[in-house]
């Protein structure tokens, strides 16, 4: 009767492990190269896992939905690219009392509105250019949005949902500061406040009243 212990050292050899496999001279190529297959797939497999890991990490980092994290790194982006372009928005107000303020800059192109709820919060969201663009166009003059409200002033008469507010807005100044925060000062009915907001999130997190010769900085 033969013993496991046995059957393992039968006639004198050792077990075969991967080691002894990896190392034994009787055996093929394909036999040795399958410790190979085993290292590169675990190396894929944690290759594969690294931009979900950073996706995860910059959720936290700025507080925004995991589904979320590509588009709103996608404004910040485009926040970058306009942060000197001077904007005059055109407003907008819906009967809920929701005003929508609606710029393009002059340089990019890229579109920027502001939404306002009658509870005193708002965010921002840009429209890139290259999201309207089609082939052989120019891009969209300023005056686009004179169009935009123009069919707004039209589509009026016949719904209550929309209708052109008294003024817009007008950016005095604006700074990054950093991936966390940006400040900006605007003028509207002829008075001044300081916004400070997320440009990664687009929600303005801060905004006071002030002089209009206030400077944009940090504090």
């Amino acid at each position: 009767m033969i013993t496991t212990s046995e059957a393992t050292t039968f006639e004198g050899l050792q077990p075969m492990t991967d080691r002894a496999i990896d190392h034994d001279p009787h055996l093929g190529p394909v036999n040795r190269v399958v410790p190979l297959l085993k290292t590169a797939a675990l190396v894929v497999t944690i290759v594969g896992a690294i931009p979900t890991a950073i996706t995860a990490y910059h959720a936290w980092q700025y507080k925004v939905p995991f589904s979320q994290v590509s588009h709103r790194l996608a404004q910040y982006e485009i926040w970058e690219r306009n942060i000197d372009c001077p904007i005059e928005y055109k407003a907008l107000s819906t009967a809920e009392g929701t005003k929508i303020d609606a710029g393009a800059c002059d340089e990019t192109g890229d579109i920027s509105l502001k939404v306002s709820t009658g509870d005193g919060k708002a965010t921002y969201e840009w429209i890139a250019y290259n999201q309207l663009q089609k082939p052989g166009e120019a891009p969209p003059p300023n005056g686009i949005l004179d169009l935009l409200i123009g069919a707004a002033r039209a589509d009026a008469a016949q719904t209550k949902g929309v209708h052109l507010a008294q003024s817009g807005m007008e950016v005095m100044c604006q700074a990054l500061v950093s991936k966390q925060q940006l400040v900006r000062v605007v003028k509207e009915n002829g008075k001044c406040y300081r916004e400070v907001m997320s440009p990664v999130r687009g929600t303005v997190d801060k905004r006071d009243e002030v002089p209009c010769e206030t400077t944009c900085k940090a504090g």
